[in-house]
């Protein structure tokens, strides 16, 4: 899918041949409305402005993308309607369309009929062709009734999962970048943007050959620790291209996924099931340092990182709030920032997911 800007003129609004119950009833309290995106793309521009203060150098906007969310959460209603929340609040609002999704999710949202009373949560998840459904049981002594309920409604998914575990069809993902393509599973945490996501496992595939002085594809002999690394989203597309890689994760799922991914390309992998925020220097040797934490960061994690002295360290952060705070042991220690890129991964939203890169000084 090509980028392209998103004005307020050019928001994602229901077809107008919509029939009314398939309206979505959250749409004038939700960024989806001009006034509401005008505000969220001004707090963007504020987080990246105060990113920029605290790194002092700017740090450009992202190339706009189009909206097509390729996972989507929601809560459930009594009646069986998915809802999510008011922006800000706890007031649940049912919800079957939704301009921001993948079209494939769109559609199969606008099909679902009303939901079992056990359930308590729902995540619509796409790879762009298949759709699975993976739901979460408001008590696990519920989950075998949810299961069979489900089953028993011939939903329009490919597959269907209760509490991260396949119940109907096949409840994995084929999700391709940087040249590797993981079989994923219900339980691991996927990026939401499949093309903005491309984007950047191939930016962090160019930021580890310039650290290191290679050529874009040749990573032989270089020793990449991949921390917080889920199913290998970033780090597999090192080992393919000849890094010998470490993985750090802390979701056993996930780390599952991995082991299963790199088993069928012949990659061999040390996948680590751990905290990576729990990372001490001399747990592994590396020459670059590749962290994706979670929305909360990696306070101090860095320090842990730097004390053998890697070439780089790759940073992909969700939250520029905390981006600044995190690599400042990197800094203080001499590391210099060679370059720091936003990306769109969360169109029409005040998200924006950023990539830095720090060279040994």
């Amino acid at each position: 899918m090509t980028a392209t800007s998103a004005a307020p003129s050019d928001l994602p609004v229901p077809p107008a041949d919509l029939p009314p119950r398939l309206r979505c009833e959250v749409h004038a309290a939700c960024r989806g409305d001009a006034p509401g995106l005008a505000a969220d793309l001004a707090e963007r521009q504020a987080r990246l402005d105060s990113l920029s203060r605290a790194l002092g150098r700017p740090v450009p906007p992202p190339a706009p993308a189009l909206p097509a969310r390729a996972r989507a959460s929601f809560r459930a209603l009594p009646d069986g309607r998915l809802a999510q929340a008011l922006p800000g609040t706890h007031d649940l609002r049912p919800v079957a369309w939704c301009g921001l999704l993948h079209p494939r999710l769109a559609q199969v949202l606008a099909a679902l009929p009303p939901l079992p009373a056990a359930l308590a949560q729902a995540e619509l998840r796409t790879d762009g062709a298949r759709v699975v459904l993976a739901a979460q049981a408001s008590r696990p002594r519920f989950a075998k009734g949810l299961a069979a309920a489900l089953r028993a409604l011939e939903l329009p998914v490919e597959g269907l999962a209760v509490d991260g575990r396949a119940v109907q069809g096949d409840a994995t993902l084929s999700l391709s970048a940087g040249g590797v393509t993981h079989q994923v599973g219900p339980a691991a945490f996927t990026q939401v943007h499949l093309d903005v996501n491309r984007q950047l496992v191939a930016a962090v595939q160019q930021a580890v050959a310039d650290l290191v002085g290679r050529a874009a594809g040749d990573l032989r002999g270089v020793a990449v620790l991949d921390l917080y690394a889920g199913y290998g989203n970033l780090g597999l597309p090192l080992c393919r291209q000849g890094a010998t890689l470490a993985m750090i994760e802390s979701n056993p799922a996930a780390c599952q996924d991995a082991r299963r991914t790199a088993a069928a390309l012949g990659l061999p992998v040390d996948v680590r099931a751990g905290d990576a925020g729990a990372f001490r220097a001399g747990d592994a040797f590396f020459d670059v340092a590749v962290l994706d934490p979670p929305r909360a960061g990696a306070d101090r994690l860095l320090s842990q990182v730097i004390v053998t002295r890697p070439q780089g360290i790759v940073f992909v952060s969700c939250n520029p709030g905390h981006l600044g705070r995190d690599l400042r042991p990197a800094l203080q220690a001499g590391y210099r920032l060679e370059t720091v890129q936003a990306f769109d991964m969360f169109p029409l939203t005040p998200h924006v997911e950023v990539l830095a890169v720090l060279r040994r000084g």
